[in-house]
């Protein structure tokens, strides 16, 4: 890793992102991390220091998000590639010859692309709540539905019906649903912070306004076809009640010549804010080094 400082910003296509080092002095192979959203800051995954303090860990916000360069106001269309393009210059101005690369939720497609592009080749890759089928996401999502409460079953329902998410109905029916399938223990500050600092001009241009539809420009998002030429050592993991659930982590690791899964007991979503000892057990086990 080069001498560059932590809380720095480095060019990219577009603009400037920030970033930071974590244990900048840890004997381990540096870990970059891709955070989710879109436009959620990466906040909620500085806790991934406590629970790998063995290794430094790099953070940073995407652009249009946290500390990083707004979203130009140019009418073009910001496409997943841009991003993968910044994850790309951010390696590369950090000098990383040998590193991990995890992705959380959203940020799996920019991970996964990024290793499927080559350029720079992760020794490790970690898809925590992987979506890397969006067609295949939804059916996920809508059996899902059908496991819910009735009463917030049927509020979710009328909100995609209606496309009407600002509703009293709505909005208590999704937070039913976060504390089931989100993070199952108190939200610690981080993951408010970033649920607070989300940027919904870039959810909703990429994603949308629910997790039980995509209608951005990410809805035809698919690499289901690509992934068995993804020739790194992959880890697909997802916690017991992840609204990612674990047979497609499963059917994702077959895919891959060198796929495995983990299942964290008891987490959701965030399974490294939920159970942050087994969800660093299952990482290290595979990534090796200190702990």
């Amino acid at each position: 890793m080069s001498e560059l400082t932590s809380g720095a910003r480095c060019a990219v296509p577009g603009g400037r992102i920030w970033y930071d080092i974590l244990n900048p002095g840890a004997p381990g192979t540096p870990l970059v991390t891709v955070h989710g959203g879109p436009g959620t800051p990466h906040d909620y995954l500085r806790p991934l220091a406590d629970a790998l303090p063995g290794h430094p860990v790099v953070v940073y916000d995407q652009t249009g998000c946290g500390r990083s360069t707004p979203w130009p106001t140019d009418g073009r269309p910001w496409r997943l590639e841009r991003l993968v393009d910044e994850l790309d210059v951010l390696v590369t101005t950090l000098g990383l010859r040998r590193f991990h690369l995890l992705g959380h939720s959203f940020g799996t497609m920019i991970a996964c692309d990024f290793a499927l592009r080559g350029t720079h080749r992760p020794d490790w890759l970690v898809l925590v709540s992987p979506v890397l089928n969006v067609r295949k996401y939804e059916e996920d999502m809508r059996q899902l539905l059908f496991r819910l409460p009735p009463r917030t079953a049927q509020a979710i329902s009328d909100a995609l019906r209606t496309d009407r998410y600002d509703t009293a109905a709505y909005r208590e029916a999704a937070l039913v649903f976060a504390e089931r399938h989100m993070c199952r223990v108190e939200w610690p500050d981080e993951l408010v912070d970033a649920t607070l600092g989300t940027v919904t001009s870039v959810r909703d241009a990429l994603w949308g306004p629910t997790e039980f539809r995509v209608t951005g420009g990410l809805r035809s998002y698919t690499r289901s076809e690509q992934l068995p030429g993804l020739d790194v050592p992959t880890l697909f993991l997802g916690g017991e009640h992840d609204f990612v659930p674990a047979r497609a982590c499963e059917a994702y690791a077959r895919a891959v010549p060198r796929g495995q899964t983990a299942v964290v007991p008891g987490a959701s979503h965030m399974p490294h804010l939920e159970r942050p000892e087994l969800f660093a057990k299952e990482v290290l086990t595979r990534i090796g080094g200190p702990g």
